[in-house]
């Protein structure tokens, strides 16, 4: 049952201005079939990759404008729900150009630079949309929500099919200060006979040990929308969000107590 994540590519890399021929209208005409393409998606309510994408579009012109710096990233994305982390970030020199080169990518990036932040914010809109559609309940395993290993669930009403997940939070290292989740859909079929703790004990790859005291998210939404590309990474965010809030709270809790034994 267990389903491949989907590998994709970026429509428009970072270096597209740099393209030969550089010229403002052929540029013109690029950003507009790029807008294109991302307006299709986003008319199917379809946010990923595309929002990660019209991201690392936006931070590239501001480093453009900034620092006359190119971003871009050379990570390897293994699915469309990946992150885009601040580590894996760069940086690189504009290349050579003639002076009248270098007058036209003035130009293109006066031009794209007011459009792509326009066209992201329209994204983030939708992407708010779907953030406050979205709902989350742990119906089991509530004061084990720091437990590294654990599961998350949605059931879609319009076509009766069952999702389930697991994921394991990997420790924080210096080398990677941000928690990356490692995500696998366990389970997606028709509504059946089949229970949550069944498909959880039949499906997952954890120990029993494990599964028993995992916690597992109910996640819901009041909207229509696709799964891959919007809903999961979604619900992704929404658990990770929870899980980073009850650990600093929890950390709030132990130093105040610990502050308190010191002053007795």
């Amino acid at each position: 049952m267990a389903k491949r994540r989907k590998k994709f590519e970026f429509l428009m890399n970072t270096d597209w201005m740099f393209e030969r021929p550089i010229d403002r209208e052929h540029k013109e005409y690029k950003l507009l079939s790029y807008f294109q393409k991302m307006g299709e998606k986003l008319d199917n309510l379809e946010l990923y990759p595309g929002f990660i994408e019209l991201s690392l579009h936006l931070m590239n012109v501001q480093g453009l404008i900034k620092d006359k710096k190119i971003v871009y990233t050379d990570k390897k994305f293994l699915g469309i729900d990946d992150e885009l982390l601040v580590k894996d970030l760069k940086a690189k020199q504009l290349p050579d150009m003639t002076d009248d080169e270098m007058k036209e990518f003035i130009e293109i990036l006066t031009f794209s630079a007011p459009r792509i932040f326009e066209y992201f914010n329209i994204a983030k809109s939708v992407w708010t949309i779907v953030f406050d559609s979205v709902d989350m309940k742990i119906k089991k395993n509530q004061k084990n929500v720091l437990f590294p290993k654990g599961f998350f669930y949605y059931v879609d009403d319009k076509t009766k099919k069952y999702y389930v997940w697991q994921y394991i939070i990997k420790k924080e290292t210096k080398q990677n200060p941000e928690k990356m989740s490692n995500i696998i859909l366990i389970y997606n079929d028709l509504i059946n006979d089949l229970t949550l703790t069944k498909i959880i004990s039949n499906f997952s790859t954890f120990d029993v040990s494990d599964i028993k005291v995992s916690p597992v998210f109910h996640m819901t939404s009041s909207g229509e929308f696709p799964i891959d590309e919007t809903l999961y990474p979604m619900f992704k965010r929404r658990i990770a969000s929870h899980i980073n809030q009850t650990k600093v709270l929890e950390q709030y809790k132990e130093n105040k107590e610990n502050l308190k034994i010191v002053k007795e």
